[in-house]
């Protein structure tokens, strides 16, 4: 029997090189892949909150995301796999938006994630869920 790897998981950065990682408390449950922003309490939400800190990264300690009050891992200036919305579309060199829950695409879903932009098309995984490489630069205001 031959297995075959996916490409990336979602919330995997997608190389070894320079970027920065954030940590905020997690104000409620945040799967890995997502834009997150920061609450008026200065935790982490899927979505924009009341201010975008980046995308919440994978981590090999939890099992699909993290979990209320846990640390979460935000990558805010580097390439980060993050998830696509549902049947999305998204072009590689594109302009990335992200929807209330955090995921992203192309255009017309809701708030655009400044200085950031698609460095690949949409992915779908072996479990069928769909990601795309978004590049991060900071500040995101």
């Amino acid at each position: 029997m031959i297995y075959e790897m996916d490409k990336a998981r979602a919330g995997m950065k997608a190389d070894a090189g320079f970027d920065r990682v954030e940590s905020l408390p997690a104000a409620e449950a945040i799967q890995f892949g997502l834009v997150v922003g920061e609450d008026t309490q200065g935790r982490a939400v899927p979505g924009g909150g009341t201010r975008i800190a980046g995308i919440s990264l994978h981590t090999h300690t939890k099992m699909g995301g993290y979990e209320q009050y846990d640390d979460v891992s935000i990558e805010t200036n580097a390439p980060v796999w993050a998830q696509v919305i549902d049947a999305g579309t998204v072009t590689d060199g594109g302009d990335v938006e992200f929807d209330a829950a955090g995921r992203v695409q192309d255009a017309d879903v809701g708030t655009a994630l400044p200085n950031a932009i698609f460095r690949s098309d949409a992915i779908t995984l072996s479990d069928g869920s769909v990601i795309a490489l978004v590049q991060l630069a900071t500040p995101f205001k």
